[in-house]
């Protein structure tokens, strides 16, 4: 019998550590945010998941301004302590379901990049830690 103990390439560890990063980084990375979230979130929040700079079609734009009249909408209810009814009929407003449609494509898709950069970095540094560390260097 041999005592012989497995190996592992390092393109193994490499795709390993990859896979690892990837969940790391799609876990820790923000969501895509929904309709509720965008009605809801504070006003700088808002801003950074929507930027105005990258509005380009008068279609695009209208939808920012809808989302924004009813953000404005919302808070004025909150206001009159009629939160909750107003939000649910915003969130089945027409209007606004289709506002989100157009404004969605614009909300960076931060999770599945994220996720993407982090792993390709974590199987690149296993590979180069890896290469330096081995004997045969």
């Amino acid at each position: 019998m041999s005592n012989s103990v497995p190996s592992v390439s390092s393109a193994e560890i490499a795709v390993a550590s990859g896979l690892l990063g990837a969940g790391i980084g799609y876990l820790a990375a923000p969501r895509k945010y929904n309709l509720e979230d965008l009605l809801t979130q504070k006003p700088d929040v808002f801003q950074k998941a929507v930027p105005k700079n990258l509005l380009v079609s008068e279609s695009e734009r209208n939808a920012y301004d809808m989302i924004s009249f009813s953000r404005a909408s919302l808070l004025d209810a909150v206001k009159s302590n009629s939160g909750d009814a107003k939000l649910a009929e915003l969130l089945k407003s027409k209007e606004n379901i289709e506002a989100y449609k157009i404004i969605k494509d614009l909300i960076p898709k931060t999770r599945a990049t994220t996720a993407a950069i982090v792993g390709v970095l974590s199987g690149i540094a296993v590979l180069i830690i890896r290469y330096l560390t081995s004997p045969n260097n």
